[in-house]
């Protein structure tokens, strides 16, 4: 009888503590199997980020296949009443088969990388005013700043949505007992609002400061022109933009224009002005089960690296996926020949027009045509030119179950003479369109 009495009192002891400490637990899953399936291009699209290469594109043409495999693994961990949770998230990326010692024969290498792990918690005085610290996506705006970064955030509001954001993405540790700064750091500070003035309508108003000071000089410019690629220097930059959205019927429209302005200090040399912008637009219209859109950007460039002044515009950190040849389009998009919506210090003049149609809830297609031109002449081996081609692009995709796609794209580039900047044959004229078609079987849950 004794035993019996322990027993329950222990089970009971248990239950109110499980009780007391339940939570509840998400797990979701991103699992990507892509395939390049033919690229007369090898060298443009066998590495992250080849517009730095100095001739990424061969005259005669290096044909490839590759398949590649990138999984993406997250859990959720909240009390019973919301008010707080936690995310761990993990990502084996890009894993080209054959390649390295986790996708070679035995495959038992280390692949694994942490992509979220951060707390996120409601104010307990103000409940619709959340609080998230760790690893974590930064969201400013698409051309500025979409990735994930070490931050704190504060976030809530109502009619007038708002977003204050700590980040820091460089740790420059001092050792150094005889200097009393602490701002040596790579450290951002964002405020954001947003706000629905009327129904299919919304605007966003954001400002970004970004600080460092851990050298005297400070590179950058040509192939160093996104600031998550300076590891050093002095600088202190903001940017400034709104965007938004609008909509009537079965025209829509989203927009942003953003400036950016600031200065690279040099101690060595003349200190460098920032002055730069960037405008974007999509207009489009649904027609039935199709839409069609038009894209237009335009991101500026400079002209003249040596005058002092830096006119070309720079994000922080980001993916664009408007074009398969360009940006990463592809499926296979660990494998790009830039992630920005410029190319080098030349910025970027970019126009789309693109039609998608839902076929039903399985299969659905589209195609494009964009038109290319960097905003400054691209200069080299004594020519120079702006015109990058025209781009026309596909792809189908069809859903084999309601949480599992297969889908295939193809671009092919109509060079002009600025591609011949990335040949290695620096004769003045493109002598090669680059193409390039892959293909994905994509299961989510």
């Amino acid at each position: 009888m004794k035993k019996l009495l322990a027993c329950l009192v222990i089970t009971l002891a248990v239950g109110i503590a499980g009780s007391a400490l339940a939570a509840d637990f998400k797990f979701t899953g991103d699992l990507n199997n892509r395939f390049c399936l033919f690229t007369n291009q090898a060298q443009m699209f066998h590495s992250v980020d080849n517009v730095k290469d100095a001739s990424p594109i061969d005259k005669d043409g290096i044909n490839e296949f590759f398949a590649d495999i990138k999984y993406r693994l997250q859990t959720e961990m909240a009390t019973n009443d919301g008010g707080a949770k936690g995310v761990f998230a993990i990502e084996v990326g890009g894993l080209q088969f054959g390649d390295g010692s986790a996708a070679d024969f035995s495959g038992d290498g280390i692949a694994v990388e942490v992509r979220f792990l951060y707390t996120d918690f409601a104010i307990p005085s103000a409940p619709s005013n959340r609080v998230s610290i760790g690893l974590q996506a930064l969201t400013v705006n698409h051309f500025v700043w979409w990735e994930t970064v070490p931050s704190v955030q504060l976030k809530g509001g109502d009619a007038v949505k708002y977003k204050v954001a700590w980040a820091r993405g460089l740790e420059a540790y001092n050792t150094d007992h005889s200097d009393d700064s602490i701002v040596r750091d790579f450290d951002s500070f964002v405020l954001r609002l947003d706000l629905a003035p009327m129904e299919k309508t919304k605007v966003g108003v954001f400002g970004l400061y970004q600080h460092l000071d851990n050298a005297d000089d400070t590179t950058v410019g040509g192939t160093v022109n996104e600031f998550k690629n300076i590891s050093s220097g002095d600088m202190d930059i903001y940017t400034i933009g709104v965007d938004g959205s609008f909509g009537s019927g079965d025209f829509f429209l989203n927009w942003d224009l953003i400036y950016e302005g600031g200065t690279f200090n040099n101690k060595s040399s003349k200190d460098l002005d920032l002055s730069a912008f960037l405008a974007h637009a999509d207009l489009g219209m649904k027609l039935g089960k199709g839409k069609i859109t038009y894209t237009v950007w335009y991101a500026s460039g400079d002209d003249d690296p040596t005058d002092g002044d830096i006119d070309n515009f720079m994000s922080t950190d980001v993916d664009f996926f408007d074009s398969i040849i360009f940006f990463e389009g592809g499926y296979s998009d660990d494998d790009y020949f830039t992630e920005a919506p410029y190319l080098l210090d030349k910025g970027l003049f970019l126009n789309k027009l693109a039609y998608d149609h839902k076929v039903d809830d399985k299969l659905k297609f589209g195609v494009s045509a964009l038109y290319l031109m960097t905003a400054e002449d691209l200069e080299w081996a004594g020519h120079k030119d702006d015109k990058l081609g025209i781009e026309l692009d596909g792809y189908v995709s069809y859903m084999i179950y309601p949480n599992c796609e297969f889908a295939v794209n193809a671009g092919y580039l109509i060079a002009d003479d600025g591609m011949d900047y990335w040949e290695n044959d620096k004769d003045g004229n493109s002598d090669s369109n680059p193409f390039r078609t892959t293909a994905r079987v994509r299961y989510k849950f």
